[in-house]
């Protein structure tokens, strides 16, 4: 079975400006019967919020076809033997509830509380004692620091770009002297486990798997270490000149400026 994987922000939507033709493009693929996921590096928002925002933008998924950077986060930690584990998060309360969910104590916890892994992900409200205490953790406790993902930047209504949760880890790092294990894109962690959930036809003639994203450096790395089709839509970060340049993991298959032109490619 095809499958077309889909980033989220400066792809389908930006903030809560719905991205023209974005939904038209996936009920034209899911027609023919190709299967769609949602592969996003926020990690502030549960999978079950995700799926609610694609909503406001007409898109309709169920929660197995979403993986967040906090979802592959808890799921890779798990699988490393930290299940259980204390964990002091700087990033959304949409993070902390799926650590929850997934059996860990994380939180921000009180001073004193030790705690075995430092986790960052985006966070508007980021302050001097959050870094601080990240890096006590760190330096005195001994605790493994993970970034749910380091974007630089991501892309936001009215034309807007914001700084990313890249910015918060470099903080953390820098006062750390520790550089972070990162989950999410580029990394291929949140793309295995999405892929798994849609399930796989591994060895027939149509088992494939599409990327689809707005940014060279995460979504097109991540797709190419994968082995999956890439494809570069310009209505994100990167723009078209970057990707005729880019060479190596960064070059794309494919470069569109607009979704109504990705089924012509996936159904060729």
């Amino acid at each position: 079975m095809t499958k077309v994987i889909f980033d989220l922000d400066g792809v389908l939507y930006r903030g809560n400006e719905t991205i023209p033709e974005s939904s038209q493009c996936i009920d034209i693929l899911e027609a023919q019967g190709v299967v769609t996921g949602y592969l996003t590096n926020n990690a502030g928002r549960t999978r079950e919020r995700i799926a609610e925002h694609l909503e406001i933008h007409c898109i309709r998924a169920l929660i197995h076809q979403i993986m967040t950077s906090g979802e592959a986060t808890a799921r890779y930690l798990k699988s490393q033997g930290h299940s259980g584990t204390r964990i002091y998060v700087i990033g959304k309360n949409g993070l902390i509830e799926t650590l929850n969910e997934h059996g860990f104590d994380a939180g921000n916890h009180e001073e004193g509380d030790l705690c075995k892994l430092v986790v960052v992900g985006w966070d508007r409200d980021i302050t001097f004692y959050k870094i601080a205490r990240a890096q006590h953790e760190i330096l005195v406790n001994g605790a493994l620091l993970i970034a749910t993902n380091i974007d630089a930047m991501f892309p936001a209504d009215k034309g807007r770009v914001l700084p990313g949760a890249g910015a918060m880890v470099t903080a953390v790092e820098t006062a750390s002297n520790v550089k972070a294990e990162v989950i999410g894109k580029p990394k291929i962690h949140s793309l295995n486990y999405l892929v798994e959930e849609l399930g796989s036809d591994a060895g027939t003639p149509d088992d494939s798997v599409w990327v689809i994203g707005d940014r060279l450096d995460t979504d097109i790395v991540c797709g190419n270490s994968f082995g999956a089709k890439t494809v570069l839509v310009t209505t994100g970060i990167s723009s078209r000149n970057e990707a005729e340049k880019a060479k190596g993991e960064l070059s794309p298959d494919h470069i569109i400026d607009s979704l109504l032109e990705l089924p012509g490619l996936v159904l060729d």
